[in-house]
């Protein structure tokens, strides 16, 4: 009796202990989530992953708006359009062909295409020195309309190129966009979980109160990080299988219970890639919103800067400057 007693009351002794303290730190975790040692990690590591690849975030973000602004940049200022007179003739064809002579002396026209709109201007190709140059030309009266692809155009091409290949090439620069996308699902789920505040404050990421404790900066990060988490989730998801579509493929056969049937578990790939490509909506109303969105990422990191910035930098320059 005596002999079983300690090992027992030992044992009960442990278990009671075990269970308080794991009571304990899940009441911390939803009272005070803050001292909690596993957020407190976690916080290190997403700020550090956000200081990290700030660069890159920023670069992304910017260049992803351009993929949007293509269609509207053409709009705006490819010179395509003009407003000829009710009563203007046009130009026969071989007053076209010797106008365009005289406007592109020194050059080799290659091609034209006439326009079947009246209120269009004709599309030329020159050639030069071996380079192609195209422009628009009007056939009212036979002036040059300018390039049909002008400085907006080609920095928003530019762009457009950085986003999908970073100047690296399309193998490498896809997969290095491949493994950005697993940093942006890093970052999401990461920032999630720093996103509960406690049980007494959980409902201020989703708003912005104009009286909290909290910075203006820290609840604007807080409160776009959980709204924009569908569409962090969608781009880093989708970032990676087009930077490793090999591998996602296999990882569909893997979760494939059946590679014969024709059915394969990719809706979710399908609906993330739409999101990544803005394939929601019509019209310029949607474009805008989608373009918007683009900027998030920017906005998430310029308000992180900002908090770690007052809190860490600021905080230590003062210590160091009054010691």
């Amino acid at each position: 009796m005596w002999v079983g007693f300690p090992g027992g009351f030992l044992h009960t002794r442990l278990g009671i202990f075990t269970e308080r303290t794991r009571m304990n730190t899940w009441q911390r975790w939803l009272l005070a989530p803050q001292t909690h040692w596993f957020r407190k990690l976690l916080f290190q590591i997403h700020l550090w992953l956000g200081i990290a690849f700030g660069l890159y975030v920023l670069i992304i973000s910017i260049s992803g708006s351009a993929l949007l602004l293509k269609s509207p940049f053409y709009g705006w200022f490819e010179p395509k359009d003009i407003d000829p007179p009710a009563d203007a003739v046009m130009m026969t064809d071989d007053e076209v062909a010797k106008k365009m002579a005289e406007v592109y002396a020194g050059y080799e026209i290659g091609f034209t295409f006439p326009s079947l709109e009246r209120n269009r201007a004709t599309y030329v190709v020159l050639n030069k020195d071996g380079k192609v140059y195209s422009h628009y030309f009007n056939q009212f009266t036979g002036e040059d309309q300018g390039a049909a692809n002008p400085w907006p155009i080609k920095t928003v091409q530019w762009l457009a190129d950085i986003h999908a290949e970073l100047t690296l090439g399309r193998r490498l620069g896809r997969q290095v966009n491949g493994w950005g996308g697993v940093l942006f699902v890093l970052m999401s789920l990461s920032g999630l979980i720093l996103w509960w505040q406690g049980r007494a404050r959980w409902y201020e990421g989703f708003v912005i109160l104009p009286n909290s404790p909290r910075g203006l900066m820290w609840q604007l990060h807080t409160f776009l990080g959980f709204w924009s988490l569908l569409l962090m989730l969608a781009w880093g998801v989708s970032g990676f299988q087009l930077g490793f579509p090999a591998l996602v493929d296999h990882m569909i056969n893997w979760l494939d219970d059946d590679l014969t049937d024709g059915h394969r578990p990719t809706s979710w790939l399908r609906f993330f890639r739409s999101v990544h490509f803005a394939r929601f909506g019509e019209g310029a109303f949607a474009r805008w919103l989608w373009i918007i969105a683009s900027f998030l990422p920017t906005l998430i990191l310029i308000s992180g800067v900002v908090v770690w910035w007052k809190r860490v930098v600021v905080k230590r320059w003062k210590r160091y400057t009054a010691g």
